[in-house]
């Protein structure tokens, strides 16, 4: 997983224009590897080997052009070719937008890195989603209902790891309905009991939203690593997410909602 070959970039001015904008770069760098070295340690099991091996070498990929820009527009300063400060601007642009993202994808593979760090312990599900709906329940555009048929209903698994699943199929659904334009919308939360017909309890959390939903041709990618739809996203999230459960011994899957919109059904074994 490591990023092979020495990809810093060395420049002497470091204050200048260009120089931000190199340190930038050298730092996303260096987060990455970092990251990249994080992973290595967590690589237990053979799932997460595979999503690892295709996030690895999908952030390698614009390493090099960025490096290339970089370099173009260090020859063309020490040139002093005309309009290269124009250049500068574009191709500062870009290069910022892209480093934004892998510096999210880095935040991304070291948040997951540390999942195996932390301890299991029982988990009370209504409380745990009681914290994000206080966390979030703050838009008056936006309502936010909440349904608990089950009581108290309690897992064991990593805390704050599902915590993350929650925030992060929560913040789906408002930037689902952002992307509407309505000025309004509703996200549902509903946790209740699953009993199969042998008698083993599992307990059921449907997340749902009346924004546009996710395509026909777009399902198939849902959970895979590096797919989004959005401008500003690392593609990490539902692939993290499902990889959170499924190691909790649950799965998540998706479906319209009644709503109208996008609904994320987990489901986690009973303590």
């Amino acid at each position: 997983l490591a990023l092979s070959g020495n990809r810093r970039i060395k420049y002497r001015n470091t204050k200048d224009e260009l120089g931000v904008l190199i340190n930038s770069y050298n730092r996303m760098v260096e987060d990455l590897e970092e990251s990249s070295r994080q992973l290595a340690q967590s690589e237990r099991e053979q799932a997460w080997k595979e999503m690892a091996r295709q996030i690895a070498h999908e952030i390698k990929n614009p390493l090099t052009p960025m490096k290339l820009s970089l370099q173009y527009l260090m020859k063309m300063k020490e040139e002093n070719v005309p309009g290269w400060e124009d250049k500068l601007e574009s191709v500062s642009r870009s290069l910022l937008e892209q480093i934004d993202t892998l510096s999210q994808t880095a935040s991304e593979f070291s948040s997951f890195a540390r999942f195996y760090s932390e301890e299991i312990t029982r988990i009370d599900l209504d409380e745990l989603i009681g914290e994000q709906r206080e966390l979030f329940d703050n838009r008056e555009d936006i309502a936010f209902v909440y349904e608990n048929s089950a009581g108290r209903a309690e897992t064991d698994g990593r805390r704050s790891q599902l915590a993350r699943v929650l925030v992060n199929l929560i913040t789906n659904s408002i930037q689902a309905i952002d992307s509407t334009g309505r000025g309004k919308g509703i996200i549902r939360i509903r946790l209740s009991e699953l009993t199969s017909p042998g008698g083993a309890v599992r307990w059921q959390i449907d997340v749902e939203d009346d924004g546009p939903g996710v395509s026909e041709e777009d399902l198939g990618k849902l959970f895979k690593p590096n797919f989004t739809t959005k401008k500003t996203g690392t593609g990490l999230g539902l692939a993290i997410c499902r990889s959170i459960i499924e190691q909790s011994q649950g799965t998540i899957t998706y479906s319209r909602s009644g709503l109208g919109g996008a609904k994320f059904t987990i489901l986690l074994p009973a303590a």
